[in-house]
């Protein structure tokens, strides 16, 4: 299958940022499908994001064909003055935009020439959707992108219920494409690694954003005074220096490390020195890094009723609250309470749960639903 993949979320020249989508697109290319990706960049919303921009031309990874084009408006452009002469799309059997900057894109595509197109659903289209400042453009024109798409595919079971709840009429074509674990993380079994009661190993990791609730952890160990722990905080950005005045303010720097941005193989490393990985991002789309903490045995809290709850399942395989201060509070101390063979089981079932999602499947069963 020739396939055309639209987004603005495609990382080029090893460009910080979430990689799920490059990981899915060069599965495919593995699998023997030939991958042509055009990355969308609206300026004025690359700037709003603190998004790196790259010259505006044609380049190769992986022996992918990227078209990097750069607008200054999402409302008035034309797509095709920015591409070679010869772009068609009936070069290709299939159209798949990602996030609302790719399914914008696809609409201008498909008023030349109209192939099967797939339009996926991310929490960033959810809140185009319902919030009202985008009211006047985008959400018709993301509206126009899911009744003309053949297939639409929500990235977890919470997206696509949102969705279904929104357009009912689109429901017969949804379909859930899962972001997928590389295989090579996949273990067989479970390490013989329990918790060390002297001082308690934590992680998070994440862009450092508001909206990933980062404030709520340091805020919550503060509370925890009968218990000795060490949280890295994995990732960079905009809230950084809150954060650590917040962890000085609190006194917590003896027990706080701010690693800033590291490589997913030194990430990885990270993960594996931890006990418990914490995570209460609101709008998450999936969370691959929640399938990554669990491949390195850690015991995971997520937050309820958001992108990666239905795969992970409370008190089964992880442990799924509100992003609030009590509650994680009680949740820790309810892990730190548990003896061996109840941390031995909530693995066992994390070990069974990502086993369940390996990127070369979630590839093959994207591709399926488009078949």
């Amino acid at each position: 299958m020739k396939i055309l993949f639209v987004t603005d979320l495609y990382p080029i020249k090893n460009e910080n940022s979430a990689k799920a989508l490059f990981y899915m697109v060069n599965e495919w290319k593995r699998q023997g499908h030939e991958i042509d990706v055009i990355k969308s960049n609206f300026i004025i919303n690359s700037l709003i994001r603190k998004r790196k921009l790259f010259k505006q031309k044609i380049y190769f990874e992986n022996d992918i064909k990227i078209y990097n084009l750069n607008f200054h408006t999402p409302f008035l452009f034309n797509v095709y003055n920015k591409l070679p002469k010869d772009f068609s799309l009936k070069n290709y059997d299939v159209i798949i935009s990602h996030m609302p900057c790719g399914a914008l894109m696809a609409n201008k595509l498909l008023k030349r020439d109209k192939i099967k197109y797939i339009c996926a659903v991310h929490a960033s289209d959810i809140v185009v959707l319902k919030d009202f400042k985008y009211s006047i453009y985008f959400k018709s024109q993301l509206k126009k992108s899911y009744k003309s798409a053949d297939k639409i595919a929500a990235r977890s079971p919470v997206l696509q219920k949102q969705i279904e709840e929104i357009l009912p009429d689109i429901e017969e074509k949804t379909f859930v494409a899962y972001s997928g674990l590389n295989d090579e993380l996949l273990k067989n079994e479970i390490k013989p690694k329990y918790f060390n009661q002297d001082v308690f190993q934590l992680a998070t990791a994440a862009s450092l954003i508001k909206r990933k609730n980062i404030d709520i952890i340091i805020k919550t160990l503060k509370l925890l005074k009968n218990y000795k722990f060490h949280l890295s905080i994995i990732g960079d950005g905009p809230e950084r220096k809150r954060l650590e005045n917040l962890t000085k303010k609190l006194n917590l720097q003896n027990q706080i490390t701010f690693t800033g941005l590291l490589t997913r193989k030194q990430v990885l490393t990270e993960l594996s020195k931890s006990d418990i990985f914490i995570l209460l991002s609101d709008k998450e789309t999936f969370g691959l890094v929640y399938l990554e903490a669990m491949a390195e045995d850690n015991i995971v809290i997520a937050k309820s009723n958001d992108g990666i709850d239905g795969i992970l399942q409370n008190g089964q395989n992880a442990f799924l609250i509100e992003p609030k201060i009590e509650e994680l509070k009680k949740c820790l101390e309810k892990i730190f309470a548990m003896n061996e063979k109840e941390i031995e089981v909530i693995k066992q079932n994390s070990l069974d749960t990502i086993k369940g999602l390996k990127l070369s499947k979630a590839a093959q069963n994207y591709i399926s639903n488009i078949q």
